[in-house]
């Protein structure tokens, strides 16, 4: 019994010793990285994702354009008490020299160079289906999906992102999906929808501190 427990003694003395090695070998700044230095943020509208449909599919298209117009009065909201975010009015993107409509991080780019914002944020709307039914009797649920990007300017890189891609689910089938809505047992509009998710996106953006 003794030699038992001197050669698991041995063993946990050996694993320890690997594991160690193993993290001393791990590069320090692969753990920790450091945020790109940004003071002011550039809002584009948001706009519909430049995702291949049929000529034919007005409505899907029709549904992404809504879409756009709501998560845009949305991230107005959101910004509202940041004192380094400004939107970027259509009639500044129109004047832009040049500008390439359609072309998202290449616009955003352009904006930020041109009306001097340390950062630009990119947001594109990929589907918004409104709910079909009342607050408690769905025919079909609500469904949104759209990204961010956070474009930082002097390097032309995104420094970071995130996509929100969800349609309700009933309750007792998705319980976790409904605490992190907080619809609890009531069917989402399609705004409230988008609403949650882009909330819960950017209070996730390292980027996004109030003063």
């Amino acid at each position: 019994m003794k030699n038992f427990y001197t050669i698991c003694i041995g063993w946990v003395v050996i694993f320890l010793i690997v594991f160690s090695a193993g993290c001393a070998n791990i590069p320090q700044e692969e753990a920790v990285k450091e945020l790109v230095p940004i003071k002011s943020i550039g809002i584009l509208p948001a706009q519909p994702a430049r995702v291949t449909i049929l000529p034919s599919d007005t409505k899907t298209r029709q549904q992404r354009e809504a879409g756009s117009t709501i998560i845009n009065s949305l991230l107005s909201d959101y910004f509202r008490d940041y004192k380094d975010v400004r939107f970027i009015s259509q009639t500044e993107l129109e004047g832009l020299q040049p500008a390439k409509s359609g072309q998202a991080l290449y616009l955003a780019r352009e904006a930020g160079q041109q009306l001097h914002y340390d950062a630009v944020l990119v947001t594109e709307v990929e589907r918004y289906q409104t709910r079909t039914g009342s607050a408690y009797a769905v025919d079909n649920p609500a469904s949104v999906a759209f990204s961010l990007k956070l474009l930082a300017i002097a390097s032309g890189q995104v420094v970071w992102s995130a996509d929100f891609d969800q349609t309700q689910q009933p309750f007792f089938e998705n319980i976790l999906s409904s605490r992190s809505t907080g619809s609890g047992f009531r069917w989402l509009t399609a705004a409230e929808l988008a609403k949650a998710g882009l909330t819960k996106k950017l209070n996730s953006c390292p980027y996004l501190i109030k003063d």
